[in-house]
């Protein structure tokens, strides 16, 4: 059974759209919920450097794609696994799906990942779900309309108290850090390391993201982001309130550089790099 329903996973002012985003998400999740368990290496399919893939991305991205095309026809498809990617058809809008966010916790049978599709119209990110199917918890935002958590507002527009924060962080494998110097990241990680009540190393930074907007993190970085990883946890933290920028404090890119915090705890972190 379900962790959650649709009823309780948006609030009643929530779109039709959003909702069948959310119904999309909820049900990519029991696919990836019941298929958690620890892999075999010959079981995992290696993309790249410690980047995974397995049966169960394909079949959870599998079972999105064919709910958003039809509650949304014409639509286009980003994905993760690149399964029913197409190109959108004319004023149609383009859903950016990571179907497991998370997917080495996931194949270590770590119960810690999130299911993420971001809704892009004319190249703008509008709305997005970040769904947790281990814990039934849906973050959820549309663009000017605020940010949710099962239903409930969220606000990240406090915080600055740095010595009694904890700040999630991307420990970084060997040549994923490129848009500072290694150098500066590592003592960004060790000032907040000194500095506050602890950092934290979730492995899923779409929820590590969302984390921020509901205030279980303070802040969070990480490097080499793109798109698909943090797009609808993006607009979540800023619809709560919250602020993301690269470690310049400028645009974000795809792939680049996350810098999130609460609005009190953003400019803290921005001053870690600047340092460097």
């Amino acid at each position: 059974m379900p962790l959650l329903s649709l009823e309780t996973a948006l609030p009643d002012t929530a779109s039709e759209g959003l909702r069948a985003m959310a119904r999309a998400a909820l049900a990519g999740g029991e696919v990836a919920r019941g298929t958690l368990r620890r892999r075999d290496t010959g079981e995992m399919v290696l993309k790249g450097r410690q980047d995974y893939q397995t049966q169960g991305d394909l079949q959870t991205e599998a079972v999105i794609v064919k709910a958003l095309k039809a509650a949304f026809p014409g639509c286009g498809i980003m994905g993760e696994e690149q399964v029913g990617d197409r190109a959108a058809d004319a004023d149609r809008p383009t859903f950016v799906i990571d179907p497991i966010d998370g997917t080495t916790n996931y194949a270590w049978g770590i119960p810690h990942f999130g299911v993420v599709i971001t809704r892009l119209e004319r190249g703008e990110v509008v709305a997005g779900v970040t769904y947790d199917p281990m814990m039934g918890e849906m973050f959820a935002a549309e663009k000017g309309q605020g940010a949710w958590l099962n239903g409930a507002r969220l606000d990240a527009t406090g915080g600055g108290d740095v010595e009694n924060s904890v700040i999630g962080a991307g420990l970084p494998v060997r040549g994923q850090v490129q848009s500072v110097s290694e150098e500066t990241y590592h003592a960004a990680l060790r000032r907040a390391m000194d500095s506050t009540a602890g950092v934290r190393r979730l492995g899923s930074s779409a929820l590590s993201i969302a984390y921020v907007a509901a205030g279980r993190l303070d802040g969070f970085f990480e490097d080499m982001l793109s798109l698909v990883d943090y797009g609808a946890s993006v607009l979540i933290l800023r619809e709560a309130g919250g602020v993301v920028t690269g470690f310049d404090g400028g645009d974000i890119r795809s792939p680049g550089a996350i810098l999130a915090g609460s609005a009190g705890m953003h400019p803290w972190l921005l001053e870690g790099f600047a340092a460097g």
